[in-house]
C-alpha cells in the first residue's frame, strides 16, 4: 500500500526540523496500532525506517524505498543483533498485553533487558519509549506497573532514553476508543465501581504521534520521563457520558461496589461481562479496568517547553475518529495484532494436504469475477455473513464464552480488505481480487481451520465460485467436531452461494446488493 494513502499528516505543523535524510530509525512492534500510524509519518519525513515484526505471519501494510522489514523476537536475544545493526534511533513499542494472567509482565521485563543489551552494543543514540501514565503507588495496576518497570530498565541502561507516558489513547481503531464506543452503543445500564472514578487525561492518537516524532527531532531534549495528555482531565464516569452524548445515546450507571468480592476479582468479573458486549478481549479489558483505579493525569508540563503545540480536547478527538470511520480511512486497528498463540501459525499453503479434512461446495454465477468478488469482500462485520446469521451469532457467542474473539471484533473497514485484517473471528491470510479470499479462523476449536472463497472464470463471462472449508483436526475431539458441523456447513455454504449468485446478478444489472447484516447501526456523517 502507498504510504501516502495511510499518512494522516499529523506532523505537518510540528515545530521541529527533521533529522538528516536517511537517518536510520527502528520501530519495534511494527504491527501494532501506534506503529501503524507512526511509520508513514517517519517515511514522509525522509527517514530510513526499519520495521521490526515479531512474527513472519505479520504482513507489513506499506511498501516504500525507505522502509525495511526485519523479523525479531525480543525474547530471543540472538534475533535482535541483525535488527539493531546500524540503527541510530529506536522506538520501543512492545507490550505483551495479550498474555494470560500476569505472564506479560515477566515477558516484558526480559524483552526490555535483551533490547537494551544489544542496543548498547551498537551504540544507539536515542531510544523512545511509550508507556502508561500512573503514579508508583501500591494501587498501581499490574499493567501500569509493568510499563513503569520496562521504562526503568530502559533508562537504567545508561543509554539516552526518552520515556513518554500517556493515558487513554483516542483514535479510530484504538482499543480504548473501541471499548468505549461498544460500551455506549450496546449498553443502557453500565455497572460501575467507586474505585473506577479516578481522573484521566485522554489524548488523541494524532497528538501521540506528534510527540513521538517531536522528541526524535529535538536533539537537546534531556533523557527523562515526560507525561503527555490532551486538553481535558475527566473522571471515567464523565468520559463515558461525554462519549454517549456525542453518539446521542443515553446511558445510566449502577453501582456494584456492594458485591462482597475483592476489587481485583470484581475487575476480572467486570471484564468477563464486558467480553460479551465489546470487541476487546478479556485480558486487555482486565488490564484497562485495573488501570482505572489510579489517577492517570499529567503531573508535569515539561514537554510543552520543547513541543508547544496545542493538543486536541476529548470531544474533538472522538468526532474526528468517527469521521475517519465514516470515510473508510481507518488504516490501523487494535485487532491488527493476532491473539496470543495465533501469530506464529503456518499458512495454509505450508501444510501437507493429507492432513486436511475438506468440505467443498460450488456454483456457477452469470457475472464477472470482479462483481462477485466485490460482494465477497463485504463479508463479516457490519454487513454480517449474508446467510444463516443466527447460526453465525450462536457460534460467535460460544467462542466468546470460551474466551475467544467472537463476532464483536468486526472489521477494520466495512468496505476494503487487506492481508492481515481481522474479519470477526477470521483473519485474511491471502487476498487476490477477482480470484481468491482465504480466511484463517482465530476462534477456539479443536483444530486449525480456514474458509476459502475461490473464483474461476467460465464461458459467457461467468464465474464458478467455490466455498471450501479446510480443517486440521486434533485427535478424536477435532474429528468429532468436524462431523457435527458438516450438515451446518452444507446449509450455510449453499445458502451463501445462492446469495452471491442472486446479488451478483442484481449488481450486474445495475442494482444495489441487499444488506443482510447485524451491524451496530452506528451512522456518522
Amino acid at each position: 500500500m502507498d504510504p501516502e494513502k495511510v499518512n494522516y499528516h499529523y506532523c505537518d505543523d510540528l515545530n521541529t526540523v527533521p533529522l538528516p535524510k536517511k537517518s536510520r530509525v527502528l520501530v519495534t512492534g511494527a504491527n501494532g496500532y501506534v506503529a501503524h500510524r507512526l511509520i508513514p509519518e517517519l517515511a514522509a519525513r525522509g527517514y530510513s525506517v526499519r520495521c521490526m515484526f515479531r512474527a513472519r505471519r505479520s504482513p507489513p501494510i506499506l511498501s516504500h524505498p525507505n522502509l525495511e522489514v526485519v523479523y525479531a523476537d525480543c525474547l530471543k536475544k540472538e534475533e535482535l543483533w541483525p535488527a539493531l545493526e546500524g540503527i541510530e534511533y529506536a522506538y520501543y513499542l512492545i507490550h505483551s498485553m495479550r498474555e494470560k494472567g500476569s505472564r506479560f509482565a515477566e515477558r516484558d521485563k526480559i524483552a526490555a533487558m535483551n533490547f537494551v543489551e544489544v542496543a548498547k552494543a551498537f551504540g544507539v543514540k536515542k531510544i523512545i519509549y511509550l508507556g502508561g501514565l500512573g503514579e508508583t503507588t501500591e494501587r498501581l495496576s499490574t499493567h501500569l506497573s509493568s510499563r513503569w518497570e520496562v521504562g526503568k530498565i530502559l533508562a537504567d541502561s545508561a543509554l539516552n532514553v526518552v520515556r513518554l507516558r500517556a493515558a487513554i489513547i483516542i483514535g479510530s481503531g484504538s482499543a480504548s476508543y473501541e471499548l468505549l464506543k461498544s460500551l455506549v452503543l450496546r449498553q443502557r445500564w453500565i455497572p460501575f465501581l467507586s474505585e473506577f472514578n479516578s481522573r484521566c487525561q485522554p489524548i488523541a492518537i494524532r497528538d501521540v504521534i506528534k510527540y513521538l516524532v517531536g522528541v526524535l527531532e529535538t536533539p537537546d531534549l534531556p533523557a527523562d520521563v515526560y507525561p503527555i495528555g490532551g486538553e481535558d482531565v475527566l473522571t471515567y464516569r464523565d468520559l463515558i457520558l461525554r462519549f454517549a452524548a456525542i453518539l446521542q445515546r443515553e446511558v445510566r450507571f449502577f453501582d456494584i461496589s456492594w458485591a462482597p468480592l475483592p476489587v481485583d476479582l470484581l475487575c476480572r468479573t467486570y471484564a468477563v461481562w464486558l467480553h460479551f458486549f465489546t470487541p476487546v478481549p478479556v485480558n486487555i479489558a482486565t488490564l484497562l479496568l485495573g488501570s482505572l483505579r489510579s489517577d492517570v493525569v499529567c503531573k508535569s508540563g515539561e514537554i510543552k517547553k520543547y513541543l508547544p503545540f496545542a493538543t486536541l480536547d476529548f470531544q474533538t478527538a472522538v468526532k474526528w475518529a468517527l469521521e475517519k470511520e465514516a470515510q473508510s480511512r481507518v488504516f490501523s486497528h487494535w485487532s491488527d495484532v493476532p491473539p496470543e498463540g495465533m501469530s506464529d501459525l503456518l499458512p495454509l499453503s505450508e501444510y501437507e494436504s493429507a492432513e486436511f479434512l475438506i468440505d467443498e461446495h460450488s456454483l456457477e454465477i452469470p457475472a464477472a469475477s470482479d462483481k462477485v468478488f466485490s460482494l465477497i469482500a463485504r463479508i463479516g462485520g457490519h454487513h454480517g455473513w449474508f446467510h444463516a446469521n443466527l447460526l453465525w451469532r450462536i457460534r460467535g457467542l460460544l467462542d466468546r464464552m470460551m474466551g475467544g474473539v467472537g463476532l464483536h471484533r468486526g472489521r477494520r473497514d466495512v468496505q476494503n480488505l487487506r492481508v492481515g485484517d481481522s474479519v470477526d473471528f477470521f483473519r485474511v491470510e491471502r487476498l487476490e481480487p477477482g480470484k481468491e479470499l482465504l480466511l484463517r479462523s482465530e476462534m477456539i476449536s479443536p483444530g486449525y481451520s480456514w474458509l476459502q472463497f475461490e473464483l474461476e472464470p467460465v464461458p459467457a463471462n461467468g464465474t464458478r465460485l467455490t466455498l471450501r472449508a479446510h480443517f486440521i483436526p486434533y485427535p478424536f475431539w477435532g474429528e468429532l467436531y468436524w462431523n457435527v458441523l458438516l450438515k451446518f456447513h452444507a446449509f450455510i455454504f449453499k445458502g451463501l452461494l445462492r446469495y452471491f449468485r442472486r446479488e451478483a446478478i442484481k449488481l450486474k444489472n445495475g442494482g444495489q446488493p441487499e444488506g443482510l447484516g447485524y451491524g451496530s447501526g452506528l451512522k456518522t456523517s
